[in-house]
């Protein structure tokens, strides 16, 4: 008969078969365990009731019991940026901390007075004053993506291989007989779009003259119309173009239907790519190949890397980066690979 007493967790760990740091650490999301035994543990802590004392462990810590989390102004409505904050919350609810969004309002000088024991930031921009002022405090930060480097460095980061996804996608690209690929890009001072811009400029060089590249700068998130103009623009300017990589999130349907529009089949003509995810684009006719950019893991990542900060007080004795593969996933906009 089990105890009528609130479980320990010490029951949780002699019930999964596992030590109690184990179980702590199972719990906590911390340390490498693997998921057989991880899921085991929280298996065990549910069937009992478990529940842990965050209440007292905050006090003990003198933590505030939450992580704020800073996205990029006027870009939280994109759906990668939605997907991350789950993620956030979902790597820091084993440990009970609320996940504070901090509002776009804010202003530096408000930073100091913030109640949050850390920060997460997302998508670092080269001039975004209240991340310098997040940066430059002194409490641990995690940066998913790099910080650029005219801002403080943060404690920690989660970065994904940008360079590596580049250059797959341009080398399947290729495969598939493109001798001329667009390339869109957002008008933002990020380290990612920097990365990309650097990746594919490398590439270029590298194929020794073989396939073109030519960017193409997007300000802001156009219209439908004004993604039409862009579009038409390029096949314009290059009536040999025969491929599209399509950075910013949500254009490449826009693309996919100008193009069209204009008389160039997808993918006989024109290839097509999206460097970030969504249901829509392995629905539409024919579907978008895509980078994932596994937005919600980044975000899990995250949180459990700052946890592990807050937990240990120091950087010293956990991994100060990260890295995050980016699948591609290959759908009916590319050309099949030519043999021979």
């Amino acid at each position: 008969m089990r105890p009528t007493r609130p479980a320990t967790l010490q029951d949780v760990a002699d019930l999964a078969g596992v030590s109690r740091g184990t179980a702590s650490r199972a719990l906590s999301g911390d340390g490498r365990l693997a998921e057989q035994t991880r899921a085991r543990v929280r298996a065990a802590a549910a069937e009992l009731s478990y529940v842990g004392n965050s209440g007292a462990r905050n006090l003990r810590h003198a933590r505030a019991g939450a992580i704020g989390l800073w996205l990029p102004r006027e870009l939280q409505f994109m759906e990668y940026y939605m997907n991350f904050t789950f993620g956030v919350v979902e790597g820091a609810q084993d440990q009970k901390l609320a996940v504070s969004v901090i509002p776009g309002t804010i202003v530096p000088d408000e930073v100091a007075g913030l109640h949050v024991d850390g920060f997460v930031l997302a998508d670092v921009d080269a001039g975004d004053e209240v991340a310098r002022a997040i940066l430059e405090g002194a409490r641990p930060t995690v940066a998913s993506e790099l910080v650029p480097p005219e801002l403080p460095a943060s404690t920690a980061v989660v970065a994904a291989d940008h360079d590596d996804a580049t250059r797959r996608v341009l080398d399947r690209l290729r495969s598939s007989g493109a001798r001329c690929i667009g390339i869109l890009v957002p008008d933002l001072e990020q380290m990612w779009v920097r990365e990309v811009r650097a990746a594919a400029a490398a590439w270029s060089r590298s194929a020794g003259g073989d396939v073109d590249v030519v960017v193409t700068v997007v300000h802001e998130v156009p219209a439908a119309a004004e993604l039409a103009d862009i579009t038409r623009s390029m096949i314009t300017l290059r009536p040999d173009l025969d491929a599209i990589l399509c950075l910013p999130e949500g254009l490449s349907v826009g693309v996919l239907t100008a193009l069209l529009a204009f008389g160039r089949a997808v993918p006989d003509d024109v290839q097509l790519v999206s460097y970030s995810g969504s249901p829509s684009l392995a629905i539409v006719e024919p579907p978008i190949a895509t980078v994932d950019l596994r937005p919600r893991e980044a975000g899990v990542r995250a949180a459990r890397l700052l946890l592990a900060l807050l937990r240990r007080g120091a950087a010293g004795e956990v991994a100060t980066q990260e890295r995050l593969d980016l699948p591609f996933l290959e759908r009916g906009s590319l050309r099949p690979v030519r043999t021979g």
